[in-house]
């Protein structure tokens, strides 16, 4: 360049002094070119160069975006870290409701399988889960060990299918009705949530209360309450005439009373028993107790009974469609638990009908039976009080130890004949229909149906005091020809439960019964107690 400078200016003068800025930045120029030609031979020489800085780039771009998402950036990739963040926060928050999902529906599948194990039927919304054991009381439901003690002490191992499914219902506060076989612990069922949430005696009044349709079942419901609550100091108490009379019922001081409708409602308007602070009303036999001549009873009680968060619960053999209406109408989100098919009866017992013909074949066919084997105890019902006698005074001169129980004795006869045929001392007790609401005498072998029953309900009940907890038992039918037309209903009730029927009478017409009472013969065949 310089050459060619010289080759056309030659012969003339440059004059360096003026043009010495435009000289200096020539040779600066000339120098960046030289550098940059020294760069680019050198990326030649050593082309790893390049990669080298990139990767310094990348892990500079990689440390940026890692600051960003864990701490607080001023730059433009906090933005963009931002984002990412908040998309995994919610993948873990739908992650988390899909495991709370999964532990759900194992926990739905786990419980059906078990109820479907042990023929329990539930409807309800977000019922409690059954009991695996007794000791899920104490692990899930923290239940004091006296009440596990008493469990082993009277022989309860194991759960029976209404207590696992009851049990958790009402420890969860709902309110329950419930219908399971005669024998199959329902007393247990609603006694032990009932202690386990009042823990403790109190000095504030009635706490609960337990309805039953009969006194002998009302005395009998507070012994086994008194067992189960042995070893903490509960106030129980039976409401009897005596203790009206000689109690201020103001002051009562009482956690659980039990007693039957007619008693409890006159001792509410007579003697202004104060039931306002009753957290557990239990309607025990409730078919029974909704019946016409009972339900103004009832509703006083329910009406006195007025602590809003009161947990009210039905318990029944047989829960016909007219009491589930009703039962209803005074309890609010209930969950109905059914154990078994409804209505039916126990499976632990073999059912026989006979042929008796008429009256008298009826009284051979009992004395008969009673030669060929006679295995005490045994339980004989007949449709009235009149019957009753009738047929005591016929077995009475037989050599065989029975007793009668009815009505017309007073309450200290019907507790001494009731004694008696627990202890043994009587072998045969003739009764009627009021004693088989719930009465559990232990291991009655036989039940005779000297009388045709009057319901299927009835029937139920009847037999139901034969093969109890588990054991197993016989009911026996007597019938003449004026119950033929209705043998295909208790025809009916046998198949259900898995006994055999002949075909001519399940090929029988079905008939829509009320109550089958006939008038029927005297049972007497002694002259002078005819007359008499």
């Amino acid at each position: 360049m310089e050459k060619i400078a010289s080759f056309l200016f030659a012969g003339t003068s440059f004059n360096k002094k003026k043009y010495a800025d435009e000289i200096t930045r020539f040779k600066e120029k000339k120098e960046t070119e030289n550098e940059v030609d020294y760069l680019s031979s050198f990326e030649r020489v050593n082309p790893g160069s390049e990669e080298v800085t990139a990767s310094k780039k990348k892990r500079k771009r990689k440390q940026a975006a890692s600051e960003a998402v864990e701490g607080f950036n001023v730059f433009k990739s906090s933005k963009k870290a931002l984002v990412i963040s908040e998309e995994n926060k919610t993948d873990e928050g739908e992650d988390n409701l899909s495991k709370e999902k999964k532990k759900i529906n194992l926990k739905l599948e786990a419980d059906s399988i078990l109820r479907k194990q042990y023929n329990i039927h539930v409807s309800g919304n977000n019922v409690a889960s059954p009991l695996k054991s007794f000791a899920d009381l104490s692990s899930v439901y923290g239940c004091e060990s006296y009440l596990l003690h008493n469990f082993s002490e009277l022989g309860f191992k194991e759960p029976t299918p209404i207590q696992r499914q009851a049990i958790p219902v009402l420890l969860s506060g709902r309110e329950c009705f419930a219908c399971a076989p005669t024998g199959s612990g329902k007393t247990l069922a609603f006694v032990s949530p009932m202690l386990m949430k009042l823990k403790h005696a109190s000095t504030e009044g009635v706490r609960a209360v337990i309805l039953c349709p009969t006194r002998e079942l009302a005395a009998q419901t507070t012994r086994e309450c008194k067992k189960l609550a042995e070893g903490n100091k509960f106030y129980i108490k039976l409401l009897t005439k005596k203790l009206i009379r000689s109690t201020d019922l103001t002051k009562l001081r009482c956690d659980i009373l039990i007693s039957t409708p007619l008693r409890l409602s006159s001792a509410i308007k007579k003697r202004k028993l104060d039931l306002s602070r009753v957290e557990y009303l239990v309607l025990d036999e409730s078919d029974k107790l909704f019946e016409l001549g009972l339900i103004k009873q009832i509703d006083s009680v329910v009406k006195a009974c007025s602590n809003p968060s009161i947990i009210r619960s039905l318990f029944s053999a047989t829960l016909p469609d007219s009491v589930e209406e009703l039962a209803r109408t005074i309890m609010h989100d209930a969950v109905r638990v059914i154990i078994g098919r409804k209505n039916t009866a126990s499976e632990s017992v073999n059912q026989k009908l006979v042929f008796a013909g008429t009256e008298e074949g009826k009284l051979l066919a009992l004395r008969q039976s009673f030669q060929e084997r006679l295995n005490p105890p045994v339980l004989i019902f007949v449709q009235s009080k009149e019957r009753a006698k009738e047929l005591y005074e016929e077995l009475k001169f037989d050599n065989i130890r029975v007793g009668v129980i009815h009505s017309d004795l007073s309450e200290t006869q019907r507790e001494n004949v009731v004694n008696d045929f627990r202890a043994g001392k009587t072998w045969v007790l003739i009764a009627t229909d009021v004693i088989a609401r719930g009465m559990d005498f232990k291991g009655v072998n036989c039940v005779i149906n000297y009388d045709f029953p009057d319901s299927a309900a009835a029937y139920i009940h009847r037999i139901g005091r034969s093969g109890r907890a588990g054991r197993t038992g016989e009911a026996i039918t007597f019938y003449t020809e004026d119950d033929v037309p209705f043998l295909r209903n208790i025809a009916n009730v046998m198949a259900a439960s898995g006994c055999e029927v002949p075909s001519w009478i399940m090929a029988l017409r079905k008939l829509r019964w009320k109550k089958h009472r006939p008038k029927r013969e005297s049972i007497l065949t002694i002259p002078d107690v005819a007359e008499e």
